[in-house]
């Protein structure tokens, strides 16, 4: 069965609707959209239209948690949901954790700074990371 075609245009278009989270899962589906999925300028435009939450990292015990906050109940709830995994390159244990000082954000994008004083820049959503 032969794939119909569809303009990279329209795909960007498509794409740029889906949640992020979601996203990650298409990396491996072909060249082009990893291609897609890694460009500046479709992630400005996906970030653009993503539906405006806050969101909330809490840094506990050297582990960030994703936290959502609602205001509109009484009394206003906290939810900790699972820790963010970040392994440690350096271990000879697969599982070890970086354990996280300090953490900065910008547009989805994790400056970490260990309690060993590496810096790592972190992608969650990709689960890429660059060390310093």
């Amino acid at each position: 069965m032969v794939m119909p075609y569809l303009p990279s245009e329209l795909v960007e278009e498509i794409l740029s609707w889906v949640p992020a989270t979601s996203l990650t899962k298409l990396l491996s589906t072909c060249k082009q959209w990893n291609a897609l999925l890694k460009d500046q300028r479709f992630t400005a435009k996906q970030l653009r239209r993503a539906p405006k939450q806050p969101q909330i990292l809490m840094l506990k015990e050297y582990r960030l948690f994703p936290t959502s906050v609602d205001v509109n109940v009484v009394p206003p709830s906290l939810e900790l949901k699972d820790a963010l995994s970040l392994k440690d390159p350096d271990s000879n244990k697969p599982s070890k954790q970086v354990r996280i000082a300090e953490v900065y954000h910008c547009d989805g994008l994790l400056l970490c700074i260990t309690r060993d004083s590496r810096v790592v820049l972190w992608n969650p959503c990709l689960g890429e990371t660059r060390w310093y």
